[in-house]
């Protein structure tokens, strides 16, 4: 079975500097994308992610997903950063964007890789957060269909992400639940 790594370079033929031929040469310890023109090394490194796990009173907000992928499937508010993005700062642009929200003192949970399968597929690097405090009134937009308070006990089964699934159980070992 091949690797993400290698299943997302099967999508990238042509060197984004030259246009000339990519193939597979061995760089390192690994399999890297060289072009055969231009001697370029297209790398294929994972996109980061923030996301925030709010907690109210041993309920944890999660939101249902408005598209693909995992349309309909309860997730972690957050999503991708934008190039050199601070974490912090894109955790807080994406809350804005998808519920209208501000959280207020975010404390690091965990990094996690992950896999997001669009096409071509994705590798993620999430960085996730927990916090206990916001401003602003919830309100679904962007991506986002709805949301709702999830007892930490007693979590829907239909999260997306397995990224999501581990952290939501490291935030239930933080609280001791």
């Amino acid at each position: 079975m091949p690797s993400v790594k290698q299943t997302l370079q099967a999508y990238f033929r042509f060197c984004p500097h030259c246009g000339g031929r990519l193939r597979r040469k061995r760089e390192h310890v690994t399999s890297e994308l060289h072009c055969t023109a231009c001697g370029h090394t297209f790398w294929m490194n994972s996109k980061p992610t923030a996301s925030v796990l709010l907690v109210h009173r041993n309920t944890v907000l999660l939101v249902r997903r408005a598209c693909a992928p995992y349309k309909h499937w309860w997730d972690i508010p957050g999503g991708f950063l934008d190039v050199h993005e601070d974490p912090l700062r894109g955790l807080q642009r994406e809350l804005r964007e998808e519920l209208g929200i501000r959280v207020h003192q975010p404390k690091f949970l965990n990094i996690a890789l992950g896999y997001y399968p669009s096409t071509p597929p994705q590798s993620t690097l999430n960085i996730n957060y927990y916090a206990t405090r916001f401003t602003g009134t919830l309100r679904p937009q962007d991506d986002v269909a709805s949301y709702a308070w999830h007892a930490l006990d007693a979590l829907p089964k239909n999260i997306a992400f397995a990224n999501n699934r581990h952290a939501l159980r490291e935030l239930k070992k933080l609280l001791r639940l």
